[in-house]
């Protein structure tokens, strides 16, 4: 045992070793956003099961798969901010039990309008689970890795589309479509339970918010047992939290561009990679591309995206966002636009989609490994949860926007055309950011908004 006064709260959480409970915590974390991910995309596998037996015209689902986008929007941009004052861990897993227990209420909806709250509800907890997840995960690891973990994190949710699939195709022969909700809702109630008994709250957190030293001493025994924490003790590293941490603070001198230029690059981001999952196969139907051939390249397109994602945060650490963000929209961009070219070759749709999903699927993860680390920890999950929820707001209004382009008759080439001027919108707000620092200048890794050794 050492004897000291003083600790470097940053500095301990920053070693290379500090036992087992940062893999836990990342692990746990990691399995938040999979299951996120998973209740986002079994809807889509039932909605047709659903559609009969509650009676609802086909064309009436676009409203329920739009539920649970708008309560995701509302979860990022209301409940995920509320971690910032009470709590990474007791919001995270106040967001799990809420995404989960929906997903089994879910089965017993009875009518169009049960379905649609259960939906919503079940959209609030996914939308704050996520920041949280990501804020806590991304606070047991050197500041250097922030933007990598959060970008593996959140490969996680394209990750659990893939399980998804591959539980409806075994599940939904054997049990029906309840079958995919009962895994849906109790594996997340599962994590939130291992989470409540195993997982420590952020000691970063905790010296921000001021909490009691000997809470603080608790949670560091698991982290660095070989401290001697007493109630002399000072903690320096990491700027205290205000008194509060409204969204205005993301605006705060120095940050205000910043913070409007990654929701621009993040509204883009998931706008164009929803449209593009969402209306492919209904554009190109009518250019000759079978719907069943334009599923394939779906598949495709997920797969890369599933690996672009995972490696977002870490190219934006090794290159800097505003050399890689650009460069990812820029592909985007490129895959979208020649998709009205090329169909009705499957090949050719095929290959633009691998691309589309690599380009997006980057620019998604490193605009949220971006978040994780441009913003200090009094607001981090803040500045997380609102640039995911301007995401989420692109998710939703993008495929409504394509809906009036299709109304007004515009050609099917004209419709891709646009989305890649869209891409090339974002790669312009990432190719403008600046690095982002706190008050103190030693919480945020700024070097990371430009490039770091």
């Amino acid at each position: 045992m050492t004897d000291m006064t003083t600790v470097d709260i940053d500095g301990v959480m920053g070693r290379a070793r500090i036992g087992p409970v940062r893999n836990l915590v990342v692990a746990l974390c990691a399995l938040v956003a999979l299951f996120d991910g998973m209740d986002l995309q079994i809807i889509g596998l039932a909605a047709p099961s659903i559609a009969k037996n509650l009676h609802i015209p086909i064309a009436g689902l676009g409203v329920v798969f739009s539920a649970a986008i708008a309560g995701m929007a509302i979860g990022a941009l209301v409940i995920a901010p509320l971690a910032d004052r009470v709590g990474r861990k007791v919001i995270l897993v106040a967001a799990v039990v809420c995404f989960g227990a929906f997903t089994l209420a879910t089965m017993t909806a009875g009518s169009l309008i049960v379905l649609l709250g259960y939906r919503f509800g079940t959209g609030l907890g996914m939308g704050a689970a996520v920041p949280c997840a990501i804020s806590l995960a991304s606070e047991f690891v050197p500041a250097r890795r922030r933007a990598t973990v959060a970008g593996v994190l959140f490969a996680g949710f394209p990750l659990g589309g893939v399980l998804a699939g591959v539980l409806g195709s075994r599940l939904i022969p054997t049990t029906g479509w309840q079958g995919l909700f009962v895994v849906g809702g109790v594996a997340p109630l599962a994590v939130a339970v291992l989470i409540t008994l195993v997982l420590p709250e952020s000691p970063i957190f905790l010296v921000a918010s001021r909490a009691p030293v000997e809470r603080i001493a608790r949670t560091l025994a698991r982290v660095a047992p070989e401290l001697r924490i007493d109630a002399a003790t000072r903690f320096t590293g990491v700027a205290q939290r205000a008194e509060r941490a409204p969204v205005r603070h993301l605006f705060a001198p120095g940050r205000r561009s910043g913070t409007l230029l990654l929701w621009v690059a993040s509204f883009v981001a998931f706008g164009v990679l929803v449209v593009n999952s969402s209306w492919t196969p209904s554009l190109l139907a009518p250019l000759g591309v079978p719907v069943a051939r334009t599923a394939v390249a779906l598949a495709l397109f997920n797969g890369g995206s599933v690996l672009a994602t995972a490696a977002g945060g870490w190219l934006i650490t090794r290159f800097g966002a505003r050399r890689v963000l650009p460069v990812a929209f820029a592909l985007a961009a490129v895959g979208v636009a020649g998709i009205g070219v090329v169909a009705p070759s499957f090949v050719g749709v095929a290959c633009l989609q691998v691309l589309i999903g690599v380009g997006l699927g980057c620019a998604s993860s490193g605009v949220i490994g971006l978040a994780a680390v441009a913003y200090p920890t009094a607001i981090r999950s803040t500045g997380i949860g609102w640039a995911l929820g301007f995401g989420r707001v692109g998710s939703f209004v993008g495929p409504l926007a394509v809906a009036a382009l299709v109304a007004a008759a515009w050609a099917v080439a004209g419709v891709f055309a646009v989305l890649a001027a869209v891409c090339l919108v974002g790669g312009l707000a990432a190719a403008a950011l600046r690095p982002v620092r706190d008050e103190t200048g030693t919480d945020t890794p700024a070097a990371l908004a430009e490039g770091a050794a």
